[in-house]
């Protein structure tokens, strides 16, 4: 087994608490941009797409939240686990809409695959 310094153990922890921040950040943009859309489309009178895009948006944030929940567990399985969410939401915000809300939730996913790619020896190599 390969062992690491002190300062790449620091750096991988840095990574894993900005990693978690933007998790959470991540997750309060996608539920605000929720309520915000089912509010506009219930309010033309459209229930039934109000339900549907209400039910995407939080399977949407409710992922995100559980990312930010097994960051802290270590294994294969956790660390793509967490690469898949964060992967699929940037996929996923570049085919919804194309507003403000969108672009910057696909920049945070872009800086949290960022943090946790270098992060692979930490949760591979442990497991």
């Amino acid at each position: 087994m390969k062992r690491i310094g002190k300062r790449a153990r620091e750096t991988n922890q840095s990574r894993i608490l900005i990693a978690r921040i933007l998790f959470h950040v991540n997750f309060l943009l996608w539920l605000g941009m929720g309520v915000f859309y089912v509010y506009k489309i219930a309010e033309d009178g459209n229930a039934w797409p109000a339900v549907m895009v209400s039910f995407f948006f939080c399977v949407a944030a409710f992922s995100l939240l559980f990312a930010a929940q097994i960051l802290s567990r270590r294994g294969k399985r956790i660390y793509f686990t967490l690469v898949f969410v964060a992967g699929l939401n940037v996929f996923l915000t570049f085919f919804g809409f194309q507003d403000f809300p969108f672009i910057i939730a696909a920049l945070l996913d872009i800086v949290i695959l960022a943090n946790l790619i270098p992060l692979k020896d930490h949760y591979v190599a442990q497991a």
